[in-house]
């Protein structure tokens, strides 16, 4: 193989303001989007609610197949905008409390932990230097990864916990959900990615969203092949590493 010459600085400069401005566009982008989006969607779903049942039923089924879809591209573009929004902002780094990040992130999910009974349990987690809302998306989107993912009348039994990896701090969050099979934990990363098809709602983006922030600190994420919650048959154990340092 023919060695490849270094990029100048001057490249790199350029190669780096190309990925910043295009970067910058997409998010744009997607923000633009939203608002026509929504607006869309509210008037579809008024004309669904208004117009239902006075035609005959292959209409009615239209007319949900339309509301259906129009919410599916307003999920699209907002989880497009959030992991753009992420790509696009340089972290705020300074001292993070995991466990204050932990607290705001299940502040925010009040309405689906309610509904589905989840309970959700953790260790002492530590403080380290990182973007704290960086850190509560993180925890926010694995958390709802694992109420959403849940199995039929099984209330969500959620486990945090953390250990040390040499200059690295792991991140568990087990679940007794329904699990991901061996051959898509890989894949089940990549950007619209979505396993369960219609099933299950969402865009596919949030594990995309999980694995940005996790490497933004150098780290990774990734599916513990060990079941969470034995001998239950199923369920998830996604670990990811933030490349910090613990202050004292």
């Amino acid at each position: 193989m023919v060695p490849q010459p270094e990029m100048s600085r001057q490249e790199m400069i350029a190669a780096q303001a190309l990925v910043a401005g295009l970067t910058k566009l997409s998010s744009c982008a997607t923000h633009d989007l939203l608002g026509p989006l929504h607006r869309s969607a509210s008037l579809l779903a008024l004309f669904v609610k208004r117009y239902r049942s006075r035609l005959d039923q292959e209409a009615d089924h239209l007319l949900e197949f339309l509301a259906s879809a129009s919410t599916s591209m307003e999920g699209v573009a907002a989880g497009a905008q959030k992991y753009m929004e992420i790509a696009a902002r340089a972290p705020s780094i300074g001292p993070v409390d995991l466990n204050a990040s932990l607290t705001c992130s299940l502040v925010q999910l009040e309405k689906p932990i309610s509904a589905s009974g989840a309970i959700i349990v953790s260790d002492s987690l530590p403080t380290v230097l990182a973007d704290a809302d960086h850190m509560v998306t993180l925890f926010e989107t694995l958390i709802d990864n694992s109420i959403k993912f849940r199995r039929p009348d099984v209330p969500p039994r959620i486990q945090v916990s953390s250990v040390s990896e040499s200059d690295l701090r792991a991140i568990t969050i087990a679940d007794n959900g329904i699990g991901i099979d061996p051959e898509y934990r890989d894949t089940v990363f990549l950007p619209f990615k979505r396993l369960n098809g219609a099933k299950y709602p969402g865009a596919g983006l949030g594990l995309a969203v999980a694995k940005l922030v996790a490497e933004l600190y150098g780290g990774n994420i990734r599916i513990d092949s060990d079941r969470a919650f034995e001998p239950s048959p199923s369920g998830t154990r996604i670990q990811f590493t933030v490349r910090t340092i613990e202050t004292k």
